[in-house]
This record gives C-alpha cells, sequence and structure tokens, in this order.
C-alpha cells in the first residue's frame, strides 16, 4: 500500500489502518488488544485520523519512538508497552534520544525491576526536590534585595 493510499485511507477508516500498521510492527498483540488500545488513546474521529496520518508519513515512529510526531503517538507508544508490545518502541526525547524517564518507570514497575524502579524514582524525586530548591533560593535573594532610594535632603 502506498502512503498515498494510506492517507486516504487515514481519514476512511482511520482505527483499521491504525491496526494494521500496529499489527506489521508488534507480532505479538492481538489485533482485539490493539484495537482496544488505539481506541482508548486516539478516542474520536479527528484525534484517530490525526493518528492515521501521522503513523502513514512515518510508520518508523512505532519502532524508534522518535519526533516529528503528534504527542498522541507517544501516548500510543506508551499504552501498547503497557500492554506488553516489545516490538514497539516507547517514545524518546526529541533532543537527546534518551527513553522518557515516566516510561522507564512504568516499565520498570511493569517488570518487577525494583531496584530499577526504586532508582529512577529517587532521581526523579532528587530533581523536584532540587528545582524546590532553586526556586526558593531565587524568591529569597528577591526579597532580601536592597533598596536604597533616592536620598532626601533637608534644609536645617
Amino acid at each position: 500500500m502506498t502512503t498515498t493510499d494510506q492517507l486516504d485511507r487515514a481519514v476512511a477508516d482511520p482505527i483499521g489502518l491504525i491496526t494494521d500498521l500496529v499489527t506489521d510492527a508488534e507480532e505479538e498483540l492481538g489485533v482485539v488488544t490493539i484495537r482496544t488500545v488505539v481506541t482508548a488513546v486516539a478516542d474520536g474521529r479527528a484525534r484517530s485520523r490525526q493518528v492515521a496520518r501521522a503513523l502513514a508519513v512515518r510508520f518508523a515512529a512505532l519502532t524508534d519512538g522518535r519526533s516529528p510526531a503528534p504527542r498522541m503517538i507517544g501516548d500510543l507508544l506508551i499504552e501498547f508497552r503497557k500492554a506488553g508490545a516489545p516490538a514497539i518502541a516507547g517514545p524518546v526525547c526529541a533532543e537527546c534520544g534518551k527513553q522518557l524517564r515516566t516510561l522507564r518507570t512504568a516499565e520498570a514497575k511493569l517488570n518487577g525491576w525494583l531496584g530499577g524502579e526504586e532508582g529512577l524514582r529517587v532521581s526523579l524525586e532528587a530533581a523536584r526536590n532540587k528545582l524546590t530548591a532553586v526556586d526558593r533560593t531565587r524568591n529569597q535573594n528577591t526579597a532580601r534585595t536592597a533598596d536604597p532610594g533616592i536620598p532626601q535632603i533637608r534644609k536645617p
């Protein structure tokens, strides 16, 4: 099927097109599971058409998780990973190419990698605490700024 045919089908039958594309990339999930995940993420005609169009243009997003792709593609990848699809990639950061930390935490929890999950949770919490401390310091520094004002000269 050519990309033009897929783009036409993205309008006429978006859920069917997405299901077929995912089935081509992922052999372990059944069609029913794939349709369930797709309809949960791409709820509504406009959203399902947007996802179908994005996958028709860039099918590799299913296996590499990279941009350019709409956010819904990332949501779809996450849900497929949660459903147990090993061939579907998790979404990755567009800048550095690393798998998103939230997905790594969810995947560690799902697979029972408690050490990995705990380490990711601790480092995420440490990052949040650091950002809070930086914000707090910034707010304190602005409050301490002295305002000498303009001196008043009085006649004796």
